[in-house]
């Protein structure tokens, strides 16, 4: 390992003497296949990642399982109390259902979310509306499949949910919404307007 680079799989690997593809099934956490991965080595590894100061890719681990367990809350700054409420809330919700909130600042949320770091997002209101920039960010997550949940009046790209601010009166019941409707998405569920003013539903025509 090169001084001052962060330690890899491969320097985990050297370190305990085994291959590649056995460092990757014990970090993992998955079986060896059709070889048994004893129970030494399985401790022979975890300790060389643990003396290298190991950390596995969060986001290189979630493309290989196919999910990150990752729910981000975008919001357009710190400033504004109805997104900071609102993201303050849903990060506590979350949990609850076995997902990790990320809250994202400004147009971080893009950047992120294209490099697939999150199953999914819920993007707060701006009062002066969506960029073309963020337009084209959430179509493109569509096309990947990505579960997105905007809260605004107006009316999102196609395959997008939208949550109306006023359908709750408190941050903690909007969060609460916005959980569950995002939830059902990545669950499956598919759309769910309810809520929105007539003919601004992304399903509607």
């Amino acid at each position: 390992m090169r001084h001052g680079s962060k330690p890899t799989i491969r320097d985990v690997a050297e370190a305990a003497g085994v291959s590649l593809t056995t460092v990757s099934y014990v970090l993992s956490g998955r079986s060896g296949g059709n070889t048994r991965i004893s129970q030494p080595t399985q401790d022979r590894v975890h300790a060389a990642a643990r003396d290298l100061g190991y950390v596995p890719n969060g986001a290189a681990r979630g493309m290989r399982r196919g999910r990150t367990d990752v729910v981000a809350l975008a919001i357009t700054d710190l400033d504004d109390s109805g997104d900071r409420e609102l993201a303050t809330a849903a990060a506590r919700i979350l949990p609850r259902h076995g997902y990790q909130p990320v809250v994202l600042v400004g147009d971080s949320w893009r950047p992120f979310m294209l490099s697939g770091g999150a199953d999914g997002v819920i993007l707060g209101s701006r009062p002066a509306g969506r960029t073309a920039a963020d337009i084209e960010a959430m179509t493109e997550l569509v096309d990947r499949g990505v579960a997105q949940l905007v809260v605004s009046d107006t009316r999102p790209p196609d395959g997008v949910d939208a949550l109306p601010p006023g359908t709750s009166t408190t941050a903690d019941a909007l969060a609460e919404r916005a959980v569950a409707r995002l939830i059902a998405r990545l669950r499956g569920g598919g759309h769910d307007n309810q809520g929105m003013p007539p003919g601004l539903g992304s399903g509607d025509s």
